[in-house]
């Protein structure tokens, strides 16, 4: 879902200096100037009201959730759902399945909100878990469009806004897609003095080295000026590259951009695949495994197949021999066919 990739990616061109950065501030500027000038309009002005009153209602109810949810650190865990993983026996259960069985996670169920990207992921979600927030978002944009279609770009842009948001109001959060399975307790691994922690698709050894392959679908962010600047930089990034996914697109800023490498300078921490494991690089030492991410993997019923076999091999784990250390497992079977 967000960060996934669905097709093969060029690599992109770095970003340009800050020199592009002024310009396209000046465009969206006169853009909002003349957006502001249509809705003032005598014909407009019940059209705009509407709208503010529901975007201050949907920031009220955002802020009372986010005060409900957050640990005494102002610090919450987020996911998306959308239509295809909100429905009985697929992605959204397993991964609150996972909050069960893992070790030392299921407390962290009363901290995670749940923001849906269409009615029947909310419906859905609000049967399935107490904190769940509807993203307010054009219907035409993500409702029952298939993820692999020119839709991609718009829908990450809105999760990145939304993540903006919460870290603007102040509060730290732990980014988790919903095919993560969380098996213990991962802020163990999160730096708090750092701008973000990262999970990672390919790890090289070093925490702190730009050549780890980043999976954006795992990560921490701190709640300050340095972080919400990022976002607002990735999120018009997202805008000047239509045809790139969020994940890319922060691969390429992490890796190449010049405003972030000479401006903004976030402090990043890589996470060992050996705790933090995917399909793409999975971690066969049961033992050590604290999360397990259902990537490079598309397919919906193979995932769900897959992400079910870790849970049971987790769960038959450490209920029949987990004295034996080094244990292995086996993981994505379906996947990697």
């Amino acid at each position: 879902m967000f960060f996934r990739r669905t097709t093969k990616i060029q690599v992109m061109k770095k970003l340009k200096p800050p020199r592009l950065l002024l310009l396209i501030s000046v465009i969206i500027f006169a853009c909002l100037i003349l957006y502001l000038s249509f809705n003032s309009a005598p014909g407009n002005n019940g059209q705009s009201l509407l709208r503010k009153n529901q975007s201050n209602l949907d920031n009220t109810k955002l802020i009372e959730l986010l005060r409900k949810v957050s640990m005494s650190d102002r610090t919450v865990i987020l996911t998306v759902l959308d239509e295809a993983w909100a429905r009985p026996g697929s992605v959204l259960d397993l991964f609150l399945e996972s909050f069960q069985v893992g070790i030392g996670t299921k407390h962290f169920l009363n901290h995670l909100l749940i923001f849906t990207t269409d009615d029947q992921a909310y419906r859905y979600c609000k049967t399935m878990h107490p904190h769940c927030f509807p993203l307010p978002t054009r219907k035409a944009v993500l409702a029952g469009k298939p993820l692999m279609d020119s839709y991609r770009s718009e829908f990450d842009r809105i999760i990145i806004s939304f993540l903006r948001q919460v870290s603007d109001l102040g509060y730290n959060f732990l980014f988790t897609e919903a095919d993560v399975m969380w098996l213990k307790n991962p802020f163990q691994h999160v730096d708090p003095l750092l701008e973000f922690t990262i999970a990672c698709e390919v790890y090289t050894g070093d925490p702190r080295s730009e050549s780890n392959k980043a999976d954006g679908s795992f990560f921490f962010a701190k709640s300050n000026e340095i972080a919400v600047e990022f976002f607002r930089y990735w999120e018009l990034a997202m805008v000047f590259y239509p045809n790139n996914d969020a994940k890319s697109v922060l691969e390429m800023m992490i890796k190449e951009d010049e405003v972030v490498h000479f401006k903004l300078q976030p402090r990043i921490k890589y996470l060992d695949t050996a705790y933090f494991s995917g399909f793409c690089q999975p971690n066969i030492n049961m033992r050590e495994a604290y999360t397990m991410h259902a990537n490079c993997c598309e397919d919906l019923e193979s995932k769900v197949h897959d992400l079910r076999l870790v849970l049971d091999e987790w769960r038959n784990y450490f209920m029949t021999n987990s004295s034996i250390p080094g244990s292995s497992w086996r993981v994505s079977r379906k996947c990697r066919n």
